[in-house]
C-alpha cells in the first residue's frame, strides 16, 4: 500500500492529504497561488509557490498566503 502525500496548514497546523485544497479545521487555503488573474492584457498565473513565498516565483505578483495574512 501506498503512502499518502501530506501538506500543513500554515494557519493551524492541520495535517492534511495531499489533494485536499483548503483545510478542513480552520478553512485556510491549503496551497499558496498566485493570485495574478486572467486578463485581456496576461493569460493569469496560478503557480503554486512554497509555502513561505509571499510573491509569485513565475510574475512577482502577491501570493494568496500573503493577501490573506498567512505569512
Amino acid at each position: 500500500m501506498a503512502e499518502k502525500e501530506l501538506q500543513t496548514c500554515v494557519r493551524c497546523h492541520y495535517v492534511a492529504d495531499k489533494e485536499e485544497r483548503y483545510c478542513i479545521r480552520c478553512g485556510a487555503p491549503l496551497k499558496n497561488k498566485c493570485t495574478k488573474e486572467k486578463s485581456l492584457l496576461h493569460k493569469g498565473c496560478s503557480k503554486v509557490n512554497k509555502a513561505d513565498a509571499k510573491f509569485c516565483s513565475d510574475c512577482g505578483t502577491a501570493t494568496i498566503f500573503s493577501e490573506l495574512g498567512l505569512i
